[in-house]
């Protein structure tokens, strides 16, 4: 597979039952990238995943053919205070589709979005998760923090490295 047969966009409530897939899998496979949990959103029913599609956040996908092989969410910040700023997440690719493009792609639409509503794009990324890195490192986003114990999975605690760019000229 490489990127050039990869089709990105924006998931719609018609998506829910796919976009319900792929987000159970990156929450059971890497429960340490991501801040909510499989055991609780598991439970929620696809219409559920539908509105939140529907919602203001935009949720980029990435297909090959019919099937939905990555995502990556745009949220912009709320409020006048903080409406200037966009923040990136749910980034995951599936396995077979990693190491292709796939992720770039995603990454470069999200970023392309953001240029067109704010003034920065902000991410985190859990540190040890270096191909992830680098591709931010790669796009532009620089580190700006460490939070330290940000999530506790199984005992363990993970740290997350703060990033972010200006999306002007991504």
């Amino acid at each position: 597979m490489t990127a050039l047969d990869i089709e990105i966009r924006r998931l719609t409530a018609a998506d829910a039952a796919i976009y319900r897939d792929i987000r159970l899998e990156a929450l059971r496979a890497n429960p340490e990238a991501f801040g909510s949990a499989f055991e609780t959103e598991s439970v929620w029913p696809v219409g559920w995943f539908a509105e939140r599609l529907a919602g203001g956040a935009a949720m980029l996908g990435a297909f090959r053919g019919s099937e939905l092989v990555g995502t990556l969410g745009l949220l912009k910040a709320d409020g006048p205070k903080r409406q200037h700023k966009g923040i990136l997440v749910g980034m995951y690719v599936r396995p077979a589709a990693r190491r292709g493009g796939v992720g770039r792609r995603l990454l470069d639409a999200a970023l392309d979005l953001a240029a067109q509503s704010v003034e920065l794009v902000q991410l985190s990324v859990v540190k040890g998760n270096e191909p992830a890195h680098r591709l931010y490192q790669s796009a532009g986003f620089v580190e700006y923090g460490l939070e330290q114990r940000a999530l506790k999975v199984d005992g363990r605690y993970y740290d997350d490295i703060l990033m972010a760019k200006d999306p002007i000229g991504a």
